[in-house]
């Protein structure tokens, strides 16, 4: 399989894929409460979807009752009741 050129780089300088491509890290506790990093914006709000964009993709968060709890310019913590992630 032909690497792309910056996963070369990200592997040869041992840095991780966030860093180098802008990926998300999402990190989810159970189903109630999830932490986005490394976001770009936010899309749409209601309480079922939760749209924010990324580098390179738009991650859609769903479920019922949702909120943001807080937002930076790093990180957001959405909370309610989540029930699946998607990547559009």
């Amino acid at each position: 399989m032909k690497r792309k050129p910056g996963e070369a780089i990200a592997k040869g300088l041992s840095l991780p894929r966030d860093v180098i491509f802008g990926d998300f890290i999402i990190t989810l506790t159970g189903n109630q409460e999830v932490l986005v990093e490394n976001y770009r914006g936010i899309l749409s709000y209601d309480d079922d979807h939760i749209c924010v964009q990324g580098n390179h993709v738009v991650l859609k968060i769903c479920g019922r009752r949702l909120a943001i709890a807080y937002y930076s310019q790093d990180a957001m913590k959405v909370t309610g009741r989540i029930e699946r992630l998607e990547y559009m």
